[in-house]
């Protein structure tokens, strides 16, 4: 498994070595992320204090590191980041789009360093009727990163008008991480592809770490999204990106301390705790 940072499989500059090491743990090398971008694409996630709320509790939970734009960033009191990293999102898009796969750049990387952040990401559709458009200011974004010396996020999705909207494989997958390799990202964000062997595949034909999506709210309830935390882990991935499955959890609190605990440790079996 590779895991943060980067410094023994690839030569990093020393700026991008020590932001990538404040979005994971000292201890084991993985990272716990969690994205809280999907207000531009969906609307409110809940009241006008909810970044503050949910982000001083992935505080206490031990998250490594919390996706915010840039914008709603400050709304948030720094000190929330004393223990947390902030990964600012550089790109959007809508549900009320004509086009939902398509993304554009709404900030910058010199944006994000002026407000403290320890890394950034951006979202990249590959099949969308724009992605040479995405694909290009990937390339952009990822020059910056390397001029400034700030690691770069890429979450990389197949979706698109020719595509059947079906869970992607591993080869799939496999080609998406290579994208971000190529391309210059320090870390690619993937979906899960159902099974921990052929994930393992995945893991093992990137050089760059993996961090796996959590997908939608898990219906079968909190157990359920820790659950899916152990078995994606399993396949020897770098670190969990769940999002919905926690800030939508009945009590994130307990969500995001399961999850952190089984990504910052090696034991197998991690029950619910309630703050």
């Amino acid at each position: 498994m590779l895991s943060f940072p980067t410094t023994t499989r690839a030569r990093v500059s020393s700026g991008k070595s020590l932001r990538l090491s404040r979005i994971s743990d000292h201890a084991t090398g993985r990272t716990f992320i969690v994205p809280m971008d999907h207000s531009v694409t969906v609307g409110p996630l809940g009241d006008a204090d909810h970044a503050e709320v949910t982000v001083r509790t992935l505080a206490d939970a031990g998250a490594d590191a919390v996706i915010l734009h840039r914008g709603r960033a400050r709304h948030v009191d720094p000190a929330a980041f004393a223990s947390m990293g902030l990964i600012v999102h550089l790109s959007a898009g809508t549900t009320r789009s004509m086009d939902t796969n398509a993304k554009v750049l709404v900030t910058g990387v010199e944006d994000a360093l002026r407000i403290g952040a320890d890394a950034v990401s951006i979202h990249v559709n590959i099949g969308s009727p724009t992605e040479r458009d995405q694909l290009a200011d990937f390339g952009a974004v990822s020059r910056e990163c390397e001029q400034l010396g700030m690691p770069l996020l890429a979450m990389m999705y197949a979706r698109g008008p020719l595509r059947a909207d079906l869970p992607s494989d591993a080869r799939e997958l496999a080609h998406l991480a290579a994208i971000a390799t190529d391309l210059g990202a320090d870390v690619v964000k993937l979906d899960y592809c159902g099974d921990p062997a052929e994930m393992r595949r995945v893991v093992e034909s990137c050089p760059i770490p993996i961090c796996v999506a959590g997908g939608p709210s898990a219906d079968a309830g909190d157990d359920r999204a820790v659950a899916l935390g152990a078995e994606i882990l399993g396949s020897g991935v770098a670190g969990l990106s769940f999002g919905r499955n926690v800030f939508e959890a009945r009590d994130p609190f307990a969500v995001a301390s399961a999850l952190a605990r089984l990504v910052h440790s090696p034991a197998p079996a991690i029950e619910l705790e309630s703050a």
